[in-house]
């Protein structure tokens, strides 16, 4: 009875044990698994990939945890001998009829390497645009534009579309002309690029005037290609809009929408 008693005990104080470090433990690992990566990157990270690191290193802790725990509590009451075979046994069982959740989990714990996305960034994956608004080890959390929800399994992850990292913008404006004043809008445009750099300060680059040929039409396509600093091409296409109108408007050149 008192050998009962004493096995009890120990489980007992396993459980407590186990509480206290599910507690504390993942945010001490957590912090360190940030540190340890801010040291290895020149720029430091950014609150982003920060956020993204903890909640990663915080869910593996609490998973570890549990496992070690679940494990040393079967130890007090199955044999060694028996617990290493029935674990062997259940690993084997569970990798067959769950691959698809352990596939999940294993992509998670990738995650912590790979910076392929961070919380608060727009990405498109499997197909779904929105932004990520969690990321732990077995699903990634993304919120669509209209506001609706996705819960997409990490292991179904193959393809990212970050929206939220890059060199530029596409600041790109067409504009519709008579084919008659295609080449007073051609010099009028070329003569007025250099200037926007000025006059547009998110532009990063001297805007290139091109021609779509090769329809014959009574009206041509022209495309003002502009590169903007990232993130800020739809503010320097408004105003690049707005400037071209215009420049073309006090010309006389009759513009138009193209179809």
């Amino acid at each position: 009875m008192s050998a009962w008693i004493s096995t009890l005990t120990l489980a007992l104080t396993y459980i407590a044990i186990g509480l206290i470090a599910v507690r504390f433990l993942p945010a001490i690992v957590g912090n360190v698994v940030v540190s340890a990566a801010d040291a290895r990157t020149s720029a430091g990270l950014n609150e982003r990939r920060r956020t993204t690191l903890l909640g990663l290193a915080g869910h593996l802790t609490r998973v570890l945890i549990s496992v070690i725990c679940t494990v040393l509590i079967l130890a007090l009451f199955v044999n060694t001998a028996g617990l290493l075979t029935f674990l062997g046994l259940f690993s084997a069982a569970f990798g067959l009829s769950a691959g698809r959740l352990v596939n999940d989990y294993v992509s998670g714990v990738v995650f912590l390497f790979e910076d392929l996305f961070s919380v608060g960034e727009k990405v498109e994956v499997y197909n779904i645009e929105g932004t990520v608004i969690d990321v732990n080890l077995r699903t990634t959390v993304l919120r669509a534009p209209s506001g609706e929800v996705y819960i997409i399994p990490n292991g179904e992850v193959r393809v990212v579309r970050n929206f939220g990292r890059g060199e530029f913008s596409l600041a790109t404006v067409r504009v519709s002309i008579r084919n008659t004043q295609l080449e007073r809008a051609m010099a009028l445009l070329e003569e007025l690029a250099p200037a926007l750099l000025n006059q547009i300060p998110e532009l990063s680059e001297t805007p290139t005037v091109l021609s779509e040929d090769g329809t014959l039409s009574d009206r041509v396509t022209l495309t003002i290609f502009a590169k903007a600093h990232f993130s800020q091409g739809v503010k320097a296409r408004r105003k690049l809009l707005r400037i071209v109108q215009e420049a073309l408007t006090q010309a006389e050149i009759d513009i138009n929408a193209p179809k």
